[in-house]
């Protein structure tokens, strides 16, 4: 694939417009309780991608089934109404289809079992605790607005050893609402000692979550014509 790449309640009160302080394990924990609830949801994003000195901004739709089923369009920067590219995981495979090429690209999906945030995001929700660190990162605009910002970083078991190649360091980022604990805001931070740094935001917007979506949405059929390209690794 091209782009870039459930827990215990703990009650929250609000008072007089204000939120009443969390710590980053109460956060954590409610934003764990809210996302078991959900089966599903749908949502309008913008997706902000930066390689080095090079930025792209997308914008589509997109349908997301517990755990691991996902529907993502994107559109055209002109016509909205007009796709560009569509992404399927279906739970089996993945499914990339450029519109403009008449070309699919498929690769399995290693682990169909595996429960995702977001399939694609980047990280699993498994054993998220043994293998994330987390803390709140100080964000005075989004605390007045109900938001919290949770910094996951991962822990050194997980860390890829580069021998002699350059050091990596990765976070990631969630912008939570306190609301209903659901997160309205992904980020995926990158950055290396040779500069190479990769970041990859996604917004989410008009969220409708628990809605009787079909099945037949997470199921790709290949374009008449289509090349298909099987990616997968051997």
């Amino acid at each position: 694939m091209k782009r870039c790449h459930n827990f215990v309640l703990v009650v929250s009160f609000f008072l007089n417009g204000w939120v009443i302080a969390q710590t980053a394990d109460q956060v954590l924990e409610n934003f764990k309780a809210g996302y078991k609830k959900s089966k599903n949801f749908t949502a309008d994003f913008v997706e902000t991608t930066i390689h080095g000195t090079n930025k792209g901004t997308s914008t589509g739709h997109l349908s997301f089934s517990k755990p691991n089923l996902l529907r993502q369009n994107y559109f055209d920067q002109e016509n909205p109404n007009k796709i560009v590219q569509t992404i399927v995981l279906d739970g089996d495979f993945s499914w990339s289809y450029t519109p403009l090429l008449n070309q699919v690209n498929k690769m399995t999906w290693s682990n169909p079992n595996r429960k995702e945030l977001l399939p694609g995001i980047g990280f699993s929700l498994e054993n998220l605790e043994a293998n994330y660190n987390h803390r709140l990162k100080g964000d005075k605009l989004a605390k007045a607005r109900g938001f919290y910002r949770l910094e996951l970083t991962p822990k050194p078991h997980l860390l890829v050893q580069h021998g002699n190649q350059a050091t990596i360091h990765e976070k990631i980022e969630l912008l939570i609402d306190s609301k209903n604990w659901l997160p309205v805001q992904f980020g995926y931070y990158s950055t290396n000692t040779n500069k190479n740094n990769i970041s990859a935001t996604i917004t989410l917007k008009n969220i409708q979550r628990n809605l009787p979506l079909s099945a037949d949405l997470f199921k790709f059929t290949i374009p008449k014509g289509a090349e298909v390209i099987d990616i997968s690794p051997e």
